[in-house]
């Protein structure tokens, strides 16, 4: 029998551990749900088309306000892609060691996540986050949240 989910709530300041806790619960193979919330989520969809208009503030913003009101694990998503809007910001203003930082960061969200997660494509998503990370630029042309081929 699988562990039970980490708990939802978290105490002041203690959000970063319990990301942790659900990134090990979901990398030992916890049950990642379906996510169709946060697909189904105005500021995610929104999120999801500045990010491809290269609009990374703002879909920073968009993201951010959509991890704050979803569940767990479906929170992962949203604030990996949350990471992703500030760090190609970063990139954008020659910071790209923060940017890439920021990215790492966001790849460790992502890891534990199915391939294909709240209507995203994420395989590709991670594989184009790699191809980054190994020549930070400050221009972002290959990495896009493409949804995936079967809706799911």
């Amino acid at each position: 029998m699988a562990n039970p989910p980490p708990p939802q709530q978290h105490a002041k300041g203690q959000r970063q551990a319990l990301d942790a806790r659900w990134l090990a619960y979901l990398a030992a193979g916890g049950d990642p749900g379906d996510a169709q919330q946060l697909a189904a989520s105005p500021a995610f969809q929104t999120g999801v088309t500045e990010f491809n208009q290269a609009k990374f503030f703002e879909a920073h913003e968009s993201f951010e306000r959509t991890w704050r009101d979803v569940p767990y694990p479906d929170r992962l998503l949203a604030l990996a892609l949350s990471k992703l809007g500030a760090a190609f910001t970063h990139a954008e203003h020659g910071n790209l060691t923060s940017a890439a930082k920021v990215v790492r960061d966001a790849q460790r969200c992502l890891a534990p996540l199915p391939l294909i997660y709240a209507s995203l494509a994420v395989a590709p998503l991670r594989e184009a986050l790699a191809t980054w990370i190994a020549s930070p630029r400050p221009k972002q042309e290959v990495i896009v949240l493409a949804p995936a081929e079967n809706g799911s």
